[in-house]
């Protein structure tokens, strides 16, 4: 499950066609294109030149010129440029935005938006490559109907996926019933004492096992899931009450205030006391 410090708030405007199109981004060799995040969308990065490497959860990937890098909503991901640095474009757009009464809405389209759906993550299929090439040409040309032929498009871009790139295995991106219990039973219980042994025990893995399905899932080790959610929660109980650091970290599961100030810090780049100050500013 992502988690909230990682998601990109910044809201996209996606206009008439339901479908955003950024500026072909062009980076350097070796440098950082976009740091660890996830949204609710769906996106699509087709590479011009170059290579783009991307973490997608625990999967590290790597693709040239004519391949395009499949990001389904909810998935922790990070990317950089190759030797040769890269350039690319990105399509993106809102599943929810396409559904519509048709029964293939819930056949195919809600699947996707509650992560209940897995593509491979790379792909040079001809022609879902030669479709982003026409998306984006048809959404930058602004002919009268544009909208309307990017959504027709985009719809059959669905299609494509679905024909093409279905994961052999989705199960093994989506949640196992017997791991959604234990991410369900984390986020009741992560402010208590809980180690991977205690909770790989209760829910019967074995724990090296648990470890790598939980990080394959999460993007995360289940301690930094664990802290991550504990720093969460102090973080809006110091926006939302009166209560001292110390209190706030006992209640969070921190027994060493002074451990619980680095790890804020480092999460959030303040100390606690700092984002006190700042989050309640008159």
């Amino acid at each position: 499950m992502p988690l909230d410090y990682q998601k990109e708030l910044t809201p996209v405007l996606y206009g008439d066609s339901a479908v955003k199109i950024l500026d072909e981004t062009i980076m350097p060799p070796n440098r950082l294109c976009f740091s660890t995040h996830w949204h609710e969308r769906m996106e699509l990065l087709l590479v011009l030149s170059g290579s783009l490497s991307v973490h997608i959860g625990d999967n590290k990937l790597a693709a040239e010129k004519n391949r395009v890098i499949i990001i389904p909503p909810g998935r922790p991901h990070t990317g950089s440029s190759g030797k040769d640095g890269v350039r690319y474009r990105t399509v993106m757009f809102d599943v929810t935005a396409f559904y519509n009464s048709a029964v293939a809405t819930e056949k195919y389209l809600k699947p996707i938006a509650n992560q209940q759906t897995d593509f491979v993550p790379v792909t040079d299929n001809k022609a879902i490559v030669e479709l982003l090439h026409s998306i984006i040409n048809e959404q930058t040309s602004k002919d009268a109907v544009f909208s309307l032929v990017v959504i027709g498009k985009t719809y059959e871009l669905l299609g494509l996926l679905y024909r093409y790139c279905l994961s052999e295995n989705p199960a093994a991106a989506a949640y196992d019933e017997r791991l959604r219990n234990v991410i369900d039973y984390i986020e009741e219980h992560f402010c208590e004492s809980l180690s991977t042994y205690d909770l790989s025990r209760m829910f019967g893995y074995s724990e090296a096992y648990f470890c790598r399905r939980f990080k394959s899932v999460t993007g995360l080790t289940p301690v930094m899931y664990i802290q991550i959610l504990r720093l969460e929660k102090a973080q809006r109980m110091i926006r939302k009450t009166d209560l001292k650091i110390s209190e706030i970290s006992s209640a969070c599961g921190f027994s060493d205030i002074s451990y619980f100030s680095r790890c804020f810090k480092k999460q959030f780049g303040i100390t606690p006391s700092e984002y006190a100050s700042f989050a309640k500013r008159p």
